[in-house]
């Protein structure tokens, strides 16, 4: 509660001119006046802190932490559409996996003799419409113009060209990034995930299964394109599970942030609400004070009559 610093004390009665008892009481309903409209401001808003006035330090760190606040639900956000790019990708290869699949079943029926000559000319037709859906999957598979199961020459030489990665924002900073990008690792020669890629385009040409012989071997081929897929779809899930933990560990820090946020920005209403009946009481004695300073001077008429 403020006090009337400065305030004139036992102010002299004779001296009418003054009033300084009236100038007492004034001083006192403006400060009351002040804390009340304080008080009624943080009532109607909601806020501790309407103005830098009110307190600077604690105004700036508030903007700190609220700017923080929302970089937490920006990268949330930016999380989110990571995994979902992830996700189509994983589709993808999941459609991938399905045709080689059926490509398998195609060689494996092309090995044994029962199949003729034309029999694994079908075959191998089959096939090739097969390789060109595999390469229409790869082509089409793409986010926001770029194609999502393309893997740069250039990673053979420098895995860590920004061609060959894609860059995930996961954090309140700039600098808070992860990074994806399909590896060579596992799968010899593995560059892509196209029929040509895979070292399985060219089938009619090159008669892959046109005998027993030459089936086996190309599912060897095929085995081969399998294992790099499921590469690339373990690596694509290994990167959602921990964008997962990203975004759990990302959400536990924004709240942690918003609490603090909260206690030094915005108003405790239970107690700005006592204050504000308290300096209203206050208010009403002061005018009282200020009415009974205003009518003590008219004492001195006495000494006229």
């Amino acid at each position: 509660m403020p006090g009337l610093i400065g305030s004139a004390a036992n102010p002299d009665l004779t001296r009418v001119a003054g009033n300084i008892g009236a100038l007492n009481a004034l001083n006192s309903l403006l400060l009351n006046n002040r804390e009340l409209a304080i008080a009624q401001t943080r009532l109607a808003t909601g806020r501790r802190l309407n103005t830098a006035e009110d307190d600077p330090a604690g105004f700036t760190i508030g903007t700190k932490m609220r700017v923080r606040a929302t970089g937490y639900l920006q990268a949330l956000d930016n999380i989110g559409d990571g995994k979902n790019f992830l996700a189509t990708a994983e589709g993808s290869l999941q459609k991938l996996m399905d045709v080689l699949v059926k490509i398998r079943s195609k060689a494996q029926q092309a090995i044994g003799d029962v199949m003729g000559p034309v029999e694994r000319n079908d075959i191998e037709a089959q096939i090739s419409q097969f390789l060109a859906e595999m390469d229409d999957i790869n082509n089409e598979t793409t986010w926001n113009g770029r194609k999502l199961l393309e893997i740069d020459e250039r990673i053979a030489t420098n895995p860590n060209h920004p061609r060959t990665r894609i860059m995930l924002q996961t954090g309140a900073d700039s600098q808070n990034v992860v990074f994806f990008g399909f590896s060579m690792s596992g799968v010899s020669g593995r560059q892509g995930h196209s029929s040509s890629d895979l070292h399985l385009a060219g089938v009619v040409e090159r008669g892959h299964v046109d005998s027993h012989a030459s089936a086996q071997a190309y599912m060897g081929s095929i085995e081969s394109a399998i294992a790099s897929v499921s590469i690339s779809m373990r690596e694509v899930g290994s990167m959602m599970a921990r964008l997962t933990f990203k975004e759990e560990q990302v959400t536990v820090a924004h709240a942690n942030v918003e609490a603090a946020f909260n206690r030094i920005y915005n108003a405790d209403i239970a107690r700005e609400q006592v204050k504000a009946t308290t300096y209203l009481i206050l208010q009403q004695i002061s005018t009282a004070a200020l009415a009974q300073a205003n009518a003590n001077p008219q004492a001195v008429l006495s000494l006229f009559r």
